[in-house]
């Protein structure tokens, strides 16, 4: 008896442990009006804006949700800027609005009086503006939606604006963890990666004289991706692997043998 009351306690703080690190928090990107659900964004994705020359307040619209069963939560949004566009003495200005508050460009978070308080299956729009300079650039912007009660109830993502302008270092954070294997393949090869944003893409392998043998359109989406490309048709040697994409201005190269 004192066995399975120590096993019931055991799983009681386990369900509570599990529970306690859900996050209640849903994401989704919406139209103007803000009534329609256009896409869903996860934990540590990624939303992409495209600016034009010397325009303000450039729009990116989204609306979370508390989706849990029972609770009220109160959630505060934090801003971290991670690159802005500056072109000599210019800098490019981002801010954002949550519910009916709008705070200044020089704000990151909002003011205890300003939380957001949803009941179970509420929602508030958030919404954030971009201030563009000429000429354009990159800019990539952190925000994190969170429980002010809860640290584990969170969810982050970014904004990336204009990011075929990024630089190869800043596009590591764009498009990174990418593996190639088997090698040496036989039948197949897997590209596994992770991108933080929905990306067009191109597959393709070139032989050593750098002829193109082997091409596919792809989708990459926001998170964990698995390729797979057939190389049956192809005949023992070495050959090289790229990746590349209109949104990614770095191409992704990898060294494969195929070996029978």
């Amino acid at each position: 008896m004192r066995k399975n009351f120590i096993l019931m306690g055991i799983l009681i703080c386990n369900l509570n442990f599990y529970y306690f690190a859900q996050s209640s928090i849903h994401l989704v990107t919406t139209n103007a009006a803000g009534t329609s659900t256009i896409s869903v964004i996860g934990n540590g994705g990624g939303y992409t804006v495209t600016t034009s020359p010397n325009t303000t307040d450039i729009p990116a619209r989204f609306r979370f949700y508390n989706t849990d069963a029972t609770n009220t939560y109160t959630y505060n949004i934090l801003r971290t800027i991670k690159v802005l566009n500056t072109q000599g003495t210019f800098t490019s200005e981002t801010y954002f609005c949550a519910g009916a508050t709008c705070l200044p460009p020089t704000a990151n978070t909002l003011s205890s009086g300003d939380y957001i308080i949803l009941t179970t299956g509420n929602s508030e729009r958030i919404i954030t503006y971009f201030n563009e300079i000429n000429p354009i650039g990159y800019s990539e912007v952190y925000y994190k939606i969170f429980n002010v009660n809860n640290p584990n109830d969170t969810l982050g993502f970014t904004i990336y604006y204009n990011p075929s302008l990024n630089s190869v270092s800043e596009n590591n954070s764009i498009v990174e963890d990418i593996s190639v294997y088997p090698i040496p393949a036989k039948e197949n090869i897997f590209i596994h990666l992770k991108s933080h944003f929905p990306l067009d893409a191109t597959l393709s392998i070139t032989n050593i004289l750098g002829q193109t043998v082997l091409k596919q359109q792809v989708k990459i989406k926001d998170g964990f991706n698995l390729k797979t490309l057939d190389v049956s048709s192809l005949p023992n040697g070495v050959y090289f692997v790229l990746l590349n994409s209109t949104n990614y201005s770095k191409t992704f190269t990898q060294k494969i043998i195929i070996n029978r």
